[in-house]
């Protein structure tokens, strides 16, 4: 069960949406589908994102302040192709190398060519060569095959390190992750089904049948090594001040003026049905010139103050104001925060406030007709109550 207080600011964010428009009554169809949801749909609406505060707000400072520092196993996570190989059956592997030549790979890829059980693995790219490069000229060979008869062709180091490859090419036949059987040199895969079954007939318990054709050294780096090698050059503390700074450099602040007097208005959430409203049953919701407000049923218990966070004396009264609020949760919401400081700024005004700050956004200002600051929002006696004070002390 939702907190009712929860409850209460669903509610009241579906009759708000008859207010921006102007007349609280609208046209008879737009009434009932209000009253058909404040009736019976309030506890399965969406928390409205005003509610939540400015999603870009926290999504940036989430980027800025956690993302960044995941970012070296993001990237590894993003450039290394997933094998998607089914380990659990008997499969044979050909490590391969550009080393062996444009022949040699077309031999081992000819091997692999229109198999399942037959995997091409490489274990990076070349020294000093792009990822994306790399993949490409695998696919122009793989290419050069039919179409539904290309090799699978992977980049997995975590292979050759588990399989203890050193030179290519290699061949094995693994499953569930062990390897069955390895020879190096040699790429014909009956050939090496056939020496394990011979070996086992007779006894043999070896697994490795050595070196059997020509090797070549392994050229192309470790792709594991090599990300872990570039994600370290990184300076991470670095793009995490130019992606905070970025954010303030492109935020929109949607200001609005400085009250001028003291002022108060209020907005009433009565709506009145044309007719009855009924269910596909026949049962009647609402009766015809029966009045609904959200509020008799789940009221809004917080106090929304909303201020210029470049003004400190706005900035007094929102501290003012909410300990006045109690027991009431209050939400601070600014119009503006000092772009230049940027985030040292924003972590002010919280600390100083004792509470998170939300950044005002277009929704949340139509919603309740916003049009100065520093302005308080809340409800007393079934109506939202919007008061606006004149303050002096100009910064």
């Amino acid at each position: 069960m939702r907190c009712r207080s929860d409850c209460s600011l669903r509610l009241m964010a579906i009759a708000l949406l008859s207010i921006c428009g102007g007349s609280p009554v609208q046209a008879e169809e737009d009434w009932v589908a209000r009253s058909r949801a404040i009736l019976n749909a309030a506890e399965h609406q969406a928390r409205p994102q005003w509610l939540d505060g400015n999603p870009a707000t926290m999504a940036a400072r989430r980027q800025a302040m956690e993302t960044l520092q995941a970012a070296p196993k993001l990237q590894l996570a993003e450039i290394t192709p997933n094998t998607q190989a089914d380990t659990s059956r008997k499969t044979f592997v050909l490590y391969a190398s550009t080393s062996l030549g444009e022949a040699g790979l077309l031999d081992i890829l000819d091997e692999a060519a229109g198999r399942d059980d037959v995997l091409v693995v490489f274990r990076g790219m070349r020294p000093g060569q792009k990822v994306q490069a790399f993949i490409r000229e695998l696919h122009a060979l793989a290419r050069r095959f039919d179409e539904g008869k290309q090799p699978h062709i992977v980049i997995d180091p975590m292979r050759f390190r588990a399989a203890g490859v050193m030179a290519a090419p290699t061949l094995t036949l693994e499953e569930n992750g062990q390897v069955l059987g390895k020879v190096q040199g040699a790429i014909g895969t009956a050939w090496l089904q056939s020496r394990m079954e011979y070996k086992q007939n007779n006894g043999a318990k070896t697994r490795d049948l050595g070196t059997h054709g020509p090797t070549r050294d392994i050229i192309e780096v470790d792709l594991i090594e090599e990300m872990q090698r570039r994600v370290a050059q990184i300076d991470w503390a670095a793009k995490k001040r130019e992606a905070l700074t970025r954010f303030w450099e492109r935020t929109t602040f949607h200001e609005l003026p400085e009250a001028t007097e003291d002022r108060l208005r209020q907005i009433d959430l009565t709506v009145t049905a044309p007719r009855d409203v009924t269910a596909p049953d026949g049962t009647v919701i609402v009766r015809a010139g029966q009045t609904v407000n959200p509020l008799d049923q789940l009221p809004f218990t917080q106090r929304l103050v909303i201020f210029d966070a470049t003004r400190p004396a706005q900035v007094e009264l929102a501290r003012r104001l909410s300990t006045e609020a109690a027991p009431r949760r209050v939400t601070y919401i600014a119009t503006r925060l000092d772009r230049a400081a940027g985030w040292e700024s924003f972590e002010k005004i919280e600390t100083d406030l004792g509470a998170p700050v939300y950044l005002l956004t277009p929704d949340l200002r139509d919603r309740f007709r916003l049009e100065h600051v520093p302005a308080l929002v809340e409800a007393k006696d079934k109506r939202f109550v919007i008061r606006e004070f004149k303050v002096g002390g100009r910064s």
